[in-house]
């Protein structure tokens, strides 16, 4: 099992450039700890079942006989996939029916039960859990001490921990004077206490926010959640660097005296929440872009910038499957356009796949944003782009 982790740009590309004379088939497996164990298995099997049917359906062939020994003989991968013993929430397997390579993922994210069966990997839900599980600073802040995390992937990696200072000064000049309300007295003592613990407070939270901004920066956090209870969130927040204030989270909850089990799943949950709306967004600030000279919208202008290296950012929706041609120039055509001289190329039915490696070889960004067909971006069939200019 490789940990997911160790897939950057490069190996996702390697990925989507993969082939087997056969096929690849792309195995997702939720193992949801929540759920029946044997409810994966079950469904699982199902659809692998549907998809030895239907190659059957396809009438007898010497290429159908050795696709269908390829999937039984492949059918422990799938058992594997949805043992209870196996690690991860999420399962992830790539194979060539040939049998000549195989990659195996896990995570702590969910993905979709999927079985499918192309000329490449399917890899739209791994990009999918890929940009949601991009690197995110945790800062738990209490009255005693604060502690900073990563989540990256559903994992939470503790990184430092800082302490309140609770030291006295030494000589405090006792005895009682008057100047408050009716039948209240203060002291020097207590006054000069109350400045002291304000002063050792302020000093923390600058301490706390200058080495959050710190690890941010050396780190590459793209989200910072902040919790620390009505006392302490907003106060941290907002002694971070103004360079950092859009990507914070506060969560006013009390997270300290969590679990490590509890602790992760309500930062995983939270920054689920946070992604889901950073993704409605990014789909409207594409519109807006595409309106100007900043944006592609639509399969056409896409496919163009992806051609020419201008997308910075591409957004489509996995669950429309964009088609059109490889000209003799290797450049991409949306549905039904030619090359230069109206030369027709070789037709592609599976364009997204061509979209995201040329993205990933050109180094843009790649989000799949599910639903972005029938909403933000209904009237771009679901697919924009941020360029570079």
């Amino acid at each position: 099992m490789t940990a997911i982790e160790q897939l950057d740009d490069k190996g996702l590309l390697d990925l989507s450039r993969r082939t087997d004379a056969l096929g690849v088939l792309s195995l997702y497996a939720d193992a949801d700890p929540t759920a029946s164990p044997k409810a994966a298995a079950i469904d699982m099997n199902n659809r692998y079942r549907e998809l030895q049917r239907r190659i059957g359906e396809d009438g007898p062939s010497e290429r159908g006989g050795e696709i269908g020994a390829a999937l039984e003989r492949l059918r422990p991968e799938l058992e594997r996939l949805t043992h209870p013993i196996e690690p991860g929430r999420g399962r992830i397997t790539f194979a060539g029916l040939t049998g000549d390579w195989a990659l195996r993922l896990d995570t702590q994210i969910p993905v979709p039960n999927r079985v499918v069966l192309d000329d490449g990997p399917f890899i739209h839900p791994l990009l999918e859990l890929l940009d949601e599980g991009r690197p995110a600073g945790v800062i738990l802040v209490s009255a005693q001490d604060a502690r900073l995390l990563e989540w990256r992937l559903g994992k939470l990696q503790p990184l430092s921990r800082l302490e309140q200072e609770e030291a006295e000064a030494s000589h405090e000049r006792a005895g009682q004077i008057g100047g408050g309300p009716p039948g209240q007295f203060h002291t020097p003592v207590t006054e000069q206490r109350q400045a002291r613990r304000q002063d050792r407070a302020q000093r923390f939270l600058d301490r706390v926010a200058e080495v959050a901004a710190d690890m941010a920066g050396e780190r590459r956090w793209e989200r910072i959640l902040v919790s620390g209870g009505e006392r302490w969130t907003e106060p941290v927040a907002a002694r971070l660097p103004e360079t950092l204030r859009g990507r914070v989270i506060q969560d006013v909850r009390v997270l300290t005296g969590l679990d490590d089990e509890g602790l992760r799943s309500a930062v995983t949950e939270r920054l689920h929440e946070d992604h889901s709306s950073r993704e409605r967004r990014l789909a409207e600030q594409i519109r807006e872009a595409g309106l100007g000279q900043t944006g592609a919208l639509g399969p056409s202008e896409v496919t163009a910038a992806l051609n020419e290296g201008r997308v910075a950012h591409l957004v489509y929706d996995p669950e429309v499957r964009y088609s059109g041609s490889v000209g003799v120039d290797g450049a991409l055509h949306a549905e039904a356009e030619t090359g230069l001289g109206g030369e027709a190329g070789t037709p592609e039915p599976r364009l997204t796949e061509r979209l995201v490696e040329r993205a990933l070889a050109t180094g843009a960004r790649v989000s799949p944003v599910e639903g972005a067909a029938t909403d933000v971006l209904s009237e771009a069939v679901g697919i924009g782009a941020l360029l570079r200019w």
